[in-house]
């Protein structure tokens, strides 16, 4: 397949955004068709591009004789690509009948249309300064969506992501800067592009990777750079679930991956203190995210929480430096984003549907919504890690990785009590839907609750589905991802 064919996924969603703006659509059904259709187109055309992957790089401008913008899909760019193009599709699809509660809807789907484009961008990139632009861009075109509703609550969640992006870009432009100026502005290469050091790796390189891994982490949720991602679950649960499931924060993983296996060496990084400090900073956000998911009433926020401490199991399979620790982490991004956009997607539906935010005011309510509550139960338990589910065969893979690593026993005690405190509370949601105590008056509690329409179950049910059938068959996946870690795709 030509090269030229790589500009594909993010011509056509920009020029989508900019119809959908400014067609004038006789009403709501059509503009929806219109931006369905848009958005699968896209999906098609990246899953063809990854099953039929262009072999060259297509380079669009030289900056200099060291930079330049082009695009490249190797292995780990089409397991991040057909990851946004799954999901998109499904979350356009909930968000045409939860926006249909909202305001300024055409705007909307004009930003969320155009993310999808430079999401994809991040996906193609071929070198670390053309991912480093798209991330950038990532940061302009998410805020308008985070401040959607432009009241005090979403003004003040806009400022504080926009305040943690820019700093984070910084320490990342660093990174940058750093490897482009000794020869790792090439294209990406398993097992880095500055090579390995001959003796002890120079102190800069390291402060280098460092804040590299800082400015990336930012997005990554990593503690204490995590409080603008609580802070956006004001945003519309779409939103949220994108930014907490795939774009954004899987964005923020996906940059941590290649800075370190794809530009800087792995081997020299291997016990050094960056690595030592790096790897402490993500036990300890496993923990704080589950314990202070366990501690919130409020039912999104809940799962913004989770999120942190998920999202750090994958970036643990990172820091071990080793192809296991990798193939453990590429098996928990995939299965955590259909799982975790799912419980977004339950969350909103309550919300929508009651205007209730808080989990003590929910009791109940899975008499009143049991489709709703369906899904969230198979979800749920899948992110406990329930065999064979998508979030078990992410733990054993990770756990098993970090056993024979010396340095990686703290990060499997990490994760054994983070699984307890996920059981905790994650059970104590569904007691609260169907358990909420003796004498609970069902009746009042449920009146004039329903579950919602079509467009936000059907989304609902393939994404719990697909949340143990990612688990039952995950072994062409890890193999796939076995491959990747191999240098071998």
């Amino acid at each position: 397949m030509n090269e030229k064919l790589l500009l594909l996924p993010i011509i056509i969603p920009a020029i989508s955004s900019l119809l959908i703006a400014t067609l004038k659509f006789p009403g709501r059904k059509h503009r929806n068709i219109f931006t369905e259709c848009c958005v699968i187109l896209n999906t098609l055309v990246i899953l063809l591009l990854v099953i039929y992957p262009p072999m060259g790089t297509l380079t669009l401008f030289r900056l200099s004789e060291r930079a330049e913008f082009a695009l490249r899909l190797d292995g780990l760019g089409s397991v991040f690509a057909v990851l946004i193009a799954l999901l998109w599709p499904l979350t356009t699809l909930y968000a045409f009948e939860y926006m249909s509660h909202e305001h300024r809807e055409t705007s909307f789907f004009g930003w969320f249309v155009l993310t999808y484009g430079v999401v994809a961008g991040i996906a193609l990139s071929s070198d670390l300064l053309t991912l480093y632009l798209f991330y950038e861009v990532m940061t302009l075109t998410t805020l308008p969506l985070v401040m959607h509703e432009m009241d005090g609550r979403a003004r003040y969640a806009g400022r504080k992501y926009l305040t943690y992006s820019v700093a984070g870009a910084a320490c990342a432009f660093i990174a940058l800067t750093y490897a482009m100026s000794q020869g790792g502005g090439e294209s990406f290469r398993l097992g880095g592009t500055l090579g390995v050091w001959p003796n002890a790796p120079d102190n800069m390189l390291l402060w280098a990777w460092f804040l590299g891994f800082l400015g990336f982490g930012v997005k990554a949720a990593v503690f204490p750079f995590h409080g603008w991602l609580p802070s956006a679950s004001v945003a519309p649960t779409p939103v949220t679930a994108l930014l907490h499931a795939v774009a954004v924060v899987k964005a923020g993983v996906f940059a941590v991956i290649r800075l370190t296996w794809y530009v800087f060496e792995p081997e020299t990084l291997a016990g050094t203190w960056p690595q030592y400090v790096a790897f402490a900073m993500v036990c300890v956000t496993i923990l704080y995210g589950s314990s202070m998911a366990l501690a919130t009433q409020h039912f999104k926020r809940r799962f913004a929480y989770s999120t942190i401490s998920q999202l750090s199991y994958i970036l643990l399979g990172v820091l071990l430096l080793t192809p296991e620790g990798l193939v453990g982490a590429l098996t928990h991004m995939g299965g955590h984003a259909v799982m975790k956009i799912n419980l977004f997607f339950c969350a909103g539906a309550v919300l929508c549907q009651t205007e209730r935010e808080y989990l003590f005011d929910m009791r109940g309510l899975g008499l009143g919504m049991p489709k709703t509550f369906l899904a969230l139960l198979v979800s749920g338990l899948a992110l406990c890690g329930l065999p064979p589910s998508a979030g078990f065969m992410g733990k054993w893979q990770l756990g098993t990785a970090a056993a024979a690593v010396h340095m990686g026993h703290a990060g499997v005690a990490m994760l054994a009590i983070s699984a307890v405190l996920t059981v905790l509370y994650v059970f104590s949601i569904f007691s609260i839907f169907i358990m909420p105590g003796q004498k609970f008056d069902f009746k009042t509690a449920n009146k004039g609750v329903k579950d919602p329409g079509y467009e936000m179950l059907v989304p609902l049910g393939i994404l719990a589905v697909g949340s143990f059938v990612y688990g039952m068959y995950s072994e062409p996946a890890i193999k796939y991802f076995t491959q990747i870690a191999q240098g071998l795709i």
